[in-house]
């Protein structure tokens, strides 16, 4: 018989772990995207400069810019630096396109602060928000001023809000999906290796209860506590536990130093973790290593052979910022263009100049399925999914392996996909999903 949980609880804890690392910011900028790469020929649009004496559309974007538990400002950096790359393709419909963002500071009550600053501010609709809060007071915020959330980086509560529209299952997809990449490799004893809090000693057993026709064994629960600087003693204990494979459940600073002690121990173990942890960069320079990893995403990878990969790496590359470099780039902050794409698709098909929020709400909700350009699969927002958490987007996740014999832009090495899952499928029946009968 299936466990009963405070799933949503402990997920969204572990989710946010997992994240590396009022004041609205107005950001007009300059539309200089670095090289040019042809939009029109990957399917998007080039219709010249937006007109500047139009009103604009406002967008917003709330996160924690930088603490010691969650790190997002590249979220808003990315944001940023793709309105600019698309004010210089035409903004929407001609009408140049303002972001206005709000630092939550890992503080709820400051997160209701930012929905109101930036309600004031005229946010017609956010793109990619990176809420941390246990509540739904910022979800009831938002709805009240009557500003949908489009492309939300979710957490427990947007999962169940009619008002957000997640392209996935954000951090509970990533951590419920980290066993099945194992599975698919044919990993039978399996270790999670994981933030040293109450909530995430549950995990365990919720693996448990979703994979028990799976034949596998969770052989080892190990908490990495706070001031670590032994890391190889996690990995040995998995080992020693008889594991065949971990899921890393840690921070990006914490997670590599797992690896490299995993690498420095020339361990066997096969490493699930997901490409919100782990950019490019950090697989590489893991050498032959980086082989034992397989990492999930929603998305592709940032260094994908994928057409119009090559126009949203340029986008965020010509902002300057570090951590936008193709190299660098994470899963989350890709999600900023691909939401932003995605809003802006919707508004050109509609031809619409008015950027009302019941009209942008109206026409979010009314649109069908949205040609994704093989970034992920096509998808409507306003989904509705069956189970506990129904906004789970369009339930698409897909697992990656190093591949030495492959390259990205002279760099040996890079990702190569192996299978791909439905999220909502894989949770059928699990204290998460829908009944099974109805599976």
């Amino acid at each position: 018989m299936k466990r009963s949980w405070a799933v949503g609880v402990t997920v969204l804890t572990v989710a946010v772990a997992l994240t590396a690392g009022a004041c609205a910011d107005d950001e007009k900028g300059a539309t200089d995207t670095g090289p040019k790469v042809d939009a029109k020929a990957v399917g998007l649009w080039d219709d010249g400069a937006c007109d500047t004496s139009l009103d604009p559309l406002t967008i917003g974007i709330q996160a924690t810019f930088e603490s010691p538990v969650l790190t997002a400002e590249d979220q808003v950096l990315a944001l940023k630096a793709s309105a600019v790359a698309f004010n210089a393709r035409g903004g929407a419909n001609g009408h140049c396109i303002e972001v206005e963002s709000c630092d939550e500071k890992l503080d709820p009550n400051r997160a209701v602060d930012c929905v109101r600053t930036l309600d004031e501010a005229g946010v017609a609709v956010k793109v990619n928000d990176s809420t941390y809060t246990p509540g739904p007071e910022v979800a009831e915020a938002h709805a009240n001023a009557g500003i949908p959330r489009f492309a939300t980086a979710s957490g427990t509560p947007d999962l169940t809000d009619m008002n957000s529209y997640p392209i996935d299952a954000g951090g509970i997809g990533t951590t419920m999906v980290a066993p099945q990449a194992l599975i698919d490799q044919d990993v039978k004893h399996i270790a999670s290796i994981r933030v040293d809090i109450p909530a995430a000693a549950a995990l365990i057993g919720i693996y448990e209860d979703m994979y028990a026709d799976d034949g596998v064994e969770f052989v080892a629960d190990i908490p990495v506590p706070a001031g670590t600087t032994d890391y190889s003693q996690f990995i040995t204990a998995a080992e020693q536990a008889g594991a065949e494979g971990v899921i890393i459940g840690l921070g990006g600073q914490e997670a590599i130093q797992v690896l490299r002690a995993a690498q420095q121990l020339d361990s066997d173990l096969l490493i699930s973790a997901s490409f919100g942890t782990f950019p490019y960069r950090d697989v590489a320079e893991l050498g032959d290593f980086g082989e034992r990893m397989v990492l999930n995403g929603s998305s592709v990878p940032a260094t994908a052979d994928v057409p119009v990969m090559d126009v949203l790496r340029s986008d965020l590359a010509a902002s300057g910022v570090e951590d936008l470099e193709p190299r660098n780039l994470k899963a989350t902050p890709m999600r900023s263009w691909i939401g932003l794409y995605a809003l802006l698709t919707i508004i050109r098909s509609s031809g619409t100049e008015d950027f009302s929020r019941p009209n942008l709400t109206s026409l979010i909700e009314g649109s069908g399925p949205i040609d994704m350009l093989g970034l992920t699969e096509d998808w409507t927002p306003n989904t509705v999914n069956p189970g506990t958490f129904p906004r789970t987007g369009n339930g698409y996740y897909a697992f990656y392996r190093w591949d030495p014999d492959a390259e990205f832009e002279g760099t040996d090495g890079n990702f190569k996909q192996t299978a791909e899952v439905d999220f909502n499928k894989l949770v059928c029946g699990s204290p998460i999903g829908a009944p099974a009968e109805t599976c």
